[in-house]
């Protein structure tokens, strides 16, 4: 490395410089984004855990912003909103703290159909109820473990045997006429999964890995996608058009910065 490569500086982000950041990530629809208040509580809780106190109504209005920029982009953008405790000098602890923000934005891409393959999470698990950014970090250093060509296939098990989740996304299994989603350590508080379980049509419960050998659908669920059913696990196909996603999908009508049920399908 050349010395002309290497960029000397007196500050740095302590989101890059201690992983001290957390992060949000919604869809805008039409200027509008499904379950906006609680994507913005889960956020706040994050940012106290490390001491970085914002006014609600700063956070409101830092979302605010976010979307009247991904509107003007699109009318059907992803959103990426990250926050850190701001620049500072060398130093663990940070005398001051000051949000700093940063928002990242792309236009919804069509998704592949989702073959997942089952693997083991090789860390300690823990309580994910926020989206710290350190936690990602750890991630891709599972990712590496795995070998996986596409680690986007992963479907994350503990090393005791029961299904966690995907990389991005939590997961719902369909088995005797239930939708059940992963509950414990290492699993993340998601908004569409919370939603789903407070409209009653989905339950949580711990998920031995059998039953990916019996279950009859699958789906992924996050803010990006909303629910998306899943095409195969270890090779075996699963049933992408089965009546009892549209359970799922039924549950979000009616509910605004959701894409219609026919979108949602494809």
């Amino acid at each position: 490395m050349r010395m002309n490569e290497i960029k000397i500086v007196e500050k740095l982000d302590r989101g890059l410089a201690y992983a001290e950041a957390c992060f949000e990530t919604f869809r805008v629809l039409d200027g509008y984004v499904f379950q906006q208040v609680e994507h913005q509580r889960r956020l706040q809780y994050g940012l106290k855990t490390y001491g970085l106190i914002w006014t609600d109504a700063a956070l409101k209005e830092s979302f605010e912003q976010a979307m009247i920029a991904a509107n003007v982009q699109g009318d059907d953008m992803l959103v990426r909103m990250t926050v850190s405790a701001g620049d500072t000098d060398w130093g663990l602890l940070a005398k001051q703290m000051q949000p700093h923000v940063r928002v990242q934005m792309m236009p919804l891409v069509e998704r592949a159909p989702l073959h997942l393959q089952a693997v083991s999470w090789p860390f300690p698990l823990r309580e994910k109820r926020v989206k710290y950014t350190a936690d990602y970090a750890e991630s891709l250093r599972a990712v590496q473990q795995w070998g996986l060509d596409n680690p986007m296939q992963a479907l994350i098990c503990s090393a005791d045997g029961h299904v966690l989740n995907t990389l991005t996304a939590n997961i719902a299994i369909y088995r005797h006429r239930q939708w059940v989603t992963p509950q414990g350590l290492g699993i993340l508080h998601g908004i569409v999964r919370q939603f789903l379980l407070e409209d009653g049509v989905l339950i949580e419960s711990v998920c031995p890995s059998a039953w990916l050998d019996d279950c009859e659908a699958m789906v992924c669920m996050n803010s990006g996608v909303f629910v998306q059913p899943v095409a195969s696990i270890h090779g075996r196909s699963l049933h992408e058009n089965h009546a009892a996603v549209g359970e799922l999908l039924a549950a979000f009508d009616g509910q605004i910065g959701v894409p219609s049920m026919g979108v949602m399908r494809e």
